[in-house]
């Protein structure tokens, strides 16, 4: 180019010299400078469409412009020419080139990629297929995992076509199975074997070969192993449920899915493990009654076993809920419940542990005994420490209505074991009593009608101790002794119902018949000290004493303790403890607040 420049500028010099130009000389030096301007806009046309950024110069580099025109006329570059513009740091114009070249490529590959598919997908030979035919976009949609819409399925609904379909429908079916069954990873679209076949396989859930399983394992097709595995199971379990359908003779029941309640319910019944409540209810609306049936046996034989290791059982072998042991059990467990403590009948419970002791289960015997000691304490209201002997036995003997010996009843009172006033004692008054009004009507003996009032009135129930009496023919009672005796009952039976005008009129009537008896001056003593005349009341007593009472002090105690009025009681116990604080030393507990 420099070259060319050089030539022209001395071309002009030379014609300059000579002074005389003619005009055809003229004319072809303005055409050569013309030509040159062309040339210079044209190469800055090409350098600003191929993006030639570091040139700075307006003269055409003769290489470089070159390049451009071969580019720009559709001329393959060389490879020394890519190189060239490599090392002269003209990278993007290397890069649009090679762009352009490819695009001028794109026909041929486009019609060679066709040419592909026609084979892939088995367009026959003979077929007619341009690039503009919609079946060739269809396959280009097939081959790159597009979904395909039934209207464009019709495409192919041609005689020459058949293979085509059927193709592409496997291919379609392919890539749908091999989401389902995470088997997305092979990446071939075609549904080649054997994965094809083994995911057709796994969609109809049938059994794979050992072969095909081992297939997925050396491919790595881990998860799609793992759905296979899965359908296994399920196979497995639904026939293990078919098995167990017939077992229970359950045949008939519609349920055949794994899914439904019965099969976790015979898995249960047939590992003998208890059912929940839910699961009963479920038996019974399947009005599948013999499974009800079942299921509390199985759960009987779990509770069997359970309550024989808790009570020390162990040495019955029988599992069977029939065994008599079981109800047995079951007894001692409820009695361990504060609910049921009250509710069973101590015979039964005695009868339980002779059975028990029959049988050489004394560690069980013992634990029902000290269960069932108790549960009697609780009945009896007995708190805190209590010695199982001898009031187990003493408990038995009231709960079966046999009457204590009274001697032991006195001296457990006397020791300060056992309350006149507890529920023992109160029970043991009740026996009395009722022992007394059946000895009257057996022997006709009025002493026991005395005897069966005082007890009722020691059981608390002053109206029963009224009612022994209520029909006596005094007139038939010839003894003194008798009628004062039956008086001073009365007497204090109404006593305690605070009826006192009576109470002081049998009293009256029994000093009476029987002046020397000390226990109607104890009453008239505790009937003054009732109505607050407590210096009468110590004259009452002190004429009591002379008559041989040595009581008189427990009277009084008992009269302090059962007064309920608060200000009555502590003006009584003031009145004691200013007559004599030591001999009355006891009724200062009285006056704490508690007491008050």
């Amino acid at each position: 180019m420099d070259e060319c420049k050089f030539n022209l500028a001395a071309s002009f010099v030379r014609f300059s010299s000579v002074g005389n130009l003619d005009e055809r000389s003229l004319t072809s030096i303005s055409r050569h400078m013309d030509h040159r301007k062309l040339q210079n806009q044209h190469f800055t046309a090409l350098k600003e469409k191929y993006q030639v950024e570091h040139n700075q110069s307006a003269e055409p580099d003769i290489f470089l412009y070159f390049i451009l025109r071969k580019a720009e006329l559709g001329i393959q570059i060389t490879e020394i020419e890519f190189q060239w513009l490599i090392e002269n740091r003209f990278t993007k114009t290397a890069g649009i080139i090679d762009l352009q070249q490819y695009k001028t490529e794109e026909l041929q590959r486009l019609e060679a990629e066709l040419l592909r598919l026609r084979v892939r997908y088995c367009i026959p030979e003979d077929a007619e297929l341009t690039i503009a035919n919609p079946i060739s976009s269809l396959l280009w949609k097939v081959e790159s995992g597009g979904v395909i819409s039934a209207s464009e399925l019709e495409l192919l609904n041609h005689d020459a076509l058949v293979d085509t379909k059927k193709v592409i429908q496997e291919v379609l079916q392919f890539s749908q199975l091999k989401v389902t069954y995470k088997a997305a990873k092979y990446l071939d679209r075609l549904p080649e074997e054997p994965l094809f076949s083994i995911l057709k396989k796994l969609d109809v859930r049938e059994q794979l070969t050992d072969a095909e399983a081992d297939w997925l394992l050396a491919h790595d097709f881990y998860e799609t192993l793992d759905i296979y595995w899965q359908q296994e199971n399920e196979r497995k379990a639904e026939r293990e449920f078919s098995v167990l359908k017939a077992k229970y003779q359950v045949e008939a029941h519609p349920d055949t899915s794994i899914s439904s309640p019965l099969y976790t319910i015979l898995k249960k019944l047939d590992a003998e493990e208890a059912l929940v409540n839910r699961e009963c209810k479920w038996l019974s609306k399947q009005n599948l009654n013999t499974l009800v049936t079942l299921a509390q046996h199985h759960k009987d034989k779990i509770l069997f076993a359970s309550l024989k290791s808790k009570y020390q059982a162990t040495q019955c072998e029988s599992s069977e809920p029939t065994n008599p042991l079981f109800l047995i059990l079951k007894r001692l467990e409820a009695l361990n419940s504060e609910t049921s403590m009250r509710n069973w009948d101590s015979q039964v419970i005695a009868g339980d542990i002779q059975w028990l002791s029959d049988q050489g289960l004394a560690g069980t015997a013992q634990i029902l005994i000290q269960t069932h000691f108790r549960m009697l304490k609780t009945k009896y209201r007995i708190f805190g420490a209590l010695a199982i002997e001898p009031f187990y036995e003493i408990m038995l003997r009231l709960e079966r209505g046999e009457r204590l010996d009274p001697k032991q009843v006195v001296q457990l009172i006397e020791e300060g074991r056992l309350s006149r006033t507890g529920n023992i004692a109160i029970a043991h008054y009740r026996l009395e009593a009722i022992f007394y009004e059946k000895e009257y009507r057996r022997t006709g003996n009025r002493w026991n009608l005395a005897s069966a009032s005082s007890n009722w009135r020691k059981a608390g129930k002053p109206e029963k101790a009224l009612q022994v009496t209520e029909t006596l023919n005094w007139d038939k009672v010839k003894e003194l002794d008798l009628k004062a005796a039956l008086l001073v009952t009365r007497g204090a039976a109404f006593r305690d119902l605070e009826q006192l005008d009576e109470a002081e009129q049998c009293a009256t009537k029994a000093m009476e018949y029987q002046p020397e008896s000390h226990q109607p001056f104890t009453l008239m003593g505790a009937l003054s000290y009732d109505r607050g005349n407590y210096t009468q009341g110590d004259d009452w007593f002190e004429m009591a004493v002379e008559r041989g009472a040595t009581d008189t002090d427990n009277e009084i105690e008992k009269i302090v303790r059962m007064t309920k009025q608060k200000e009555k009681r502590r003006e009584v116990v003031e009145y004691l403890l200013n007559k004599d604080p030591d001999r009355y030393k006891w009724a200062k507990v009285y006056l704490k607040p508690e007491s008050l």
